[in-house]
């Protein structure tokens, strides 16, 4: 395929007699306070330096906000502070502006036409709905490239604000230089993070308050701070601190003034730690200092951990800040990093990798779907996007879904059917967000779920574009009827299957041969019997053999789609998108019985919210054995326009096994649904538990007995940074309290909660112990919720986390927070004792 280009005329664009001053993107002071994160950079940098010099001259390039707005602007890499400076544009002084890009909020970097941005362009230029400019520039696709910006909101519930910075090169070398750099400095910083996290925090708390970049702070400013790390502090008492930790004597004006060092020493005689003291004071023997043998004790007596001698002085040698680490000694400082650090993480370091057996069937595992794949909003006008798909499979889903329509120009499309979305070509979704990332972030299938509306000849196209795109990737081989049972995951490594209508195999043979015929013909320089567009009876299948059993409330609300719905009873398909479908081939639900007589375990159906609920309340023991043999879908009512979520839950203790959810929609369902794929790896594919893959009846809804009962025992100690909610003012602070949700078997729904902590969300303690009984433990999800206690209004949620009870780790453990669209919300955490029981 020939790279797509478009002529524009770009704004701001220099005459050919024009000179414009060139001007500094606006660099931050703070060449003292970076740590040895940014050296080490440095060095991992030097295999790419020629790279990195060439960024750091800065190159001009073109900023495309649409088809007629392109704004000439000279980035340049601050390899120092590790951003991209660029010329403001040309806004009033009294506005804003924002002229630095921290290379830590780079969420992606991609070449060529990969946004919606450019693909808007690309689709309008390609239909020739635009008329272009007579003599412009030619811009090439080779030419082009995109940054992905992920900023986190400063607050809880702001979430993560994804923009992307489309940018057009002078040519491909220099495009083809700023993709190679800034991939490099993203995977550096993003490993750093992940070692530093704490310490570039603390950075950046320094540049939030140090209001006008002198590089010092006055007493106002730590006063500020103080209140944005939600404490509630006394003049007074913030006074000694200040004084205290005022050692240079530098001053601010006439005022005295905190330099970075003095900082941290400001703002570790904040963080008193008590809980963590006791700890230290009790297995130090009292000392100031504790040995790695004092250590080894702790970690094998409390924490469970069967470590080793060596083992231990390495974590002395990773955590302690002091000279002490040389003779194999933590202080309290030390200990306190450590008890911070993954080490102590609550979730099982074993199962943050594929632990489970995947080469059982498909039909044995909860596998991560995504209903509405394509929406970033609500049902009736919410935007349809490209980079939807992207998000949901960079979180770990395995099942997309493409709502799939004719388009205008003969070319497939994709949005919500009969509503006001918008529409994003079929092509651009498979070529830049399935084919690129569909086993970036998992090796397991890819079910691609096709709502197939279209034509026969967009079906035709449809089939097209998944061949020649995806090649190799897409699994066509035919169903072995031999094997009896569905292949494992592992069977389809790295392969993307189809969830689609499939015509009976006579019919699509029949449909292939004409089809072959016809080629034949208009290569043979005849005409065709017939036009391609058209299909005979070949090409047809009753809806009620091959539809899902709610066939269009899916895709659009009932009330548009009823009176269409009776005047359609023959879905037409197309042969060539048939015979791609294989393993997973979507066909009307008629009764358990008769499934269980047709014996087809490569079929599935999809079932509506209410349908499914109701197969639960009255015949959950019969859907387990369904679903032991075959898939089964769930996804929500089609009532639900605001893009709202069903409860998955009820749906996996019956062994439902794609139970779809909107992403885009954060709330408990998205947060069962992470607590139960952040297991095996985060691939997308979680074994179900024994009692649903076994020969034996299970009914889940039956009292279970204390056969598996296990007591919890959960004290919930200290929490650390906890964020305020969004659009709070600097004086507000907050009262947090502790929700602890438990769901999973009927049996085991609870909900518990703790005191409030009246202003202090920066260290607050509550130091409670909750007794959890849990009866099906294989079964259970506990969600830590920190809400901000409110007698006016909302409580409202500060962070979250959801982990399966599976994947608990005993002892002192390190919780650390997300927002409800499960990104981290780093470094608030919770700080619990975790101790199992069984009785």
């Amino acid at each position: 395929m020939r790279p797509r280009t478009v002529r524009v005329v770009p704004r701001d664009a220099p005459t050919h007699h024009e000179h414009r001053p060139k001007r500094r993107g606006l660099h931050l002071h703070f060449e003292n306070f970076y740590h040895s994160w940014e050296r080490e950079a440095v060095e991992r940098s030097k295999s790419v330096e020629d790279v990195i010099g060439f960024l750091k001259k800065g190159s001009l390039l073109w900023k495309v906000k649409s088809l007629s707005k392109w704004y000439r602007r000279k980035y340049t890499l601050d390899f120092e502070h590790l951003k991209i400076n660029y010329e403001p544009s040309h806004k009033p002084v009294c506005v804003e502006r924002n002229t630095t890009l921290d290379i830590s909020d780079i969420h992606d970097v991609r070449k060529g036409w990969k946004t919606d941005i450019f693909n808007r362009i690309a689709s309008k230029v390609e239909k020739r709905i635009v008329k272009l400019p007579s003599s412009p520039p030619l811009v090439d696709e080779r030419n082009c490239f995109s940054i992905i910006i992920g900023v986190r909101s400063r607050h809880a519930g702001g979430g993560i604000n994804k923009s992307s910075l489309d940018l057009v090169a002078p040519d491909e070398h220099v495009c083809d230089m700023w993709v190679r750099g800034l991939q490099h400095l993203v995977a550096v910083v993003r490993s750093l993070e992940q070692e530093k996290n704490y310490d570039r925090w603390l950075k950046r708390q320094f540049q939030s308050a140090d209001k006008d970049n002198n590089g010092v702070l006055d007493f106002d400013e730590c006063v500020d701070l103080i209140k944005q790390l939600n404490i509630q502090l006394d003049k007074q008492t913030a006074k000694k601190l200040f004084q205290a930790a005022d050692t240079d004597k530098r001053t601010k004006g006439d005022q005295p003034a905190l330099d970075e060092r003095e900082f941290v020493t400001f703002y570790h005689s904040l963080l008193k730690r008590p809980d963590l003291e006791a700890i230290f004071q009790r297995y130090s023997n009292g000392e100031l200092l504790m040995t790695s043998e004092e250590l080894a004790d702790f970690l094998r007596g409390e924490q469970k951990m069967n470590v080793t001698s060596d083992f231990c002085r390495e974590m002395i040698e990773t955590y302690e800040p002091s000279e002490s680490k040389l003779a194999g000694l933590l202080s309290h400082d030390g200990f306190q990093m450590f008890m911070s650090s993954k080490q102590v993480h609550i979730f099982n370091p074993e199962h943050s990798m594929v632990y489970q057996d995947m080469e059982q069937p498909m039909t044995h595992y909860f596998i991560a779907s995504s209903h509405n794949t394509y929406l970033l909003g609500n049902q009736l006008t919410g935007m349809s996007s490209v980079e939807a798909y992207i998000i949901a499979l960079q979180k770990g889903c395995r099942c997309v879904e493409l709502d799939c329509w004719d388009g205008d120009d003969g070319e497939p499309v994709i949005y919500h059917g009969y509503t006001l979305t918008s529409k994003i070509r079929f092509c651009d979704v498979i070529s830049d967000a399935i084919k690129p990332y569909a086993f970036q972030y998992s090796e397991y299938p890819l079910i691609l779920s096709i709502e197939n509306h279209c034509s026969v000849h967009q079906q035709a196209r449809m089939a097209h574009h998944l061949k020649s795109i995806l090649g190799d990737m897409l699994f066509v081989t035919p169903v072995d009827e031999s094997l009896g049972k569905m292949p494992s995951p592992k069977h389809f490594h790295k392969k993307i299957l189809l969830k689609a209508k499939k015509l009976p195999s006579d019919k699509e043979k029949q449909g292939l041969q004409a089809l072959t015929q016809k080629v034949g013909a208009m290569m043979d320089g005849k005409k065709s019997p017939r036009p391609s567009t058209e299909c005979d009876e070949s090409c047809t299948v009753d809806e009620s053999e091959s539809d899902n059993s709610e066939p269009e409330t899916e895709s659009a609300p009932e009330e548009l789609t009823a009176k269409h719905d009776k005047k359609k009873k023959k879905k037409m398909i197309a042969p060539a998108l048939s015979v791609l479908v294989n393993y997973i081939k979507a066909v009307h639900f008629h009764s358990f019985e008769q499934s269980q007589l047709a014996g087809k375990w490569w079929t599935m159906s999809s079932f509506g919210e209410s349908k499914a609920l109701g197969f639960v309340a009255d015949h959950a023991a019969e859907l387990v054995e369904y679903n032991k043999h075959q898939l089964s879908r769930i996804y929500p009512s089609g009532k639900r326009q605001d893009s709202s979520n069903l409860n998955p839950v009820a749906f996996w203790n019956t062994g439902c096994q794609i139970v779809a959810l909107n992403y885009q929609t954060p709330g408990k369902p998205t947060s069962y649904n992470q607590g139960m794929f952040r297991r095996n790896g985060g691939c997308g594919y979680v074994l179900k538990p024994a009692m649903l893959r076994s020969v034996d009846r299970f009914d889940p809804t039956a009292d279970p007995g204390d056969m598996f009962r296990q007591t919890l025992k959960l004290r919930i100690i200290s929490g650390a940074y906890i964020p305020k909610p969004a659009g709070s003012s600097l004086d507000d602070i907050i009262d947090p309290y502790v929700n602890v949700y438990v769901t999973g078997h009927p049996a085991d729904e609870n909900k518990l909660k703790t005191a409030v902590v009246k202003n202090n969300g920066f260290n607050p303690v509550w130091d409670e112990l909750l007794t959890i009984p849990v009866r099906m433990p294989d079964f259970c999800l506990l969600d830590l919720v920190v809400r901000d206690h409110s007698t006016t209004g909302s409580n409202y949620i500060l962070g979250h986390y959801c982990i399966h009870f599976d994947d608990l780790m005993p002892g002192y453990r390190y919780v650390p927070l997300e927002d409800m669209e499960g990104n981290s919300l780093s470094p608030a955490s919770l700080f619990v004792h975790v101790e199992f029981s069984h009785q």
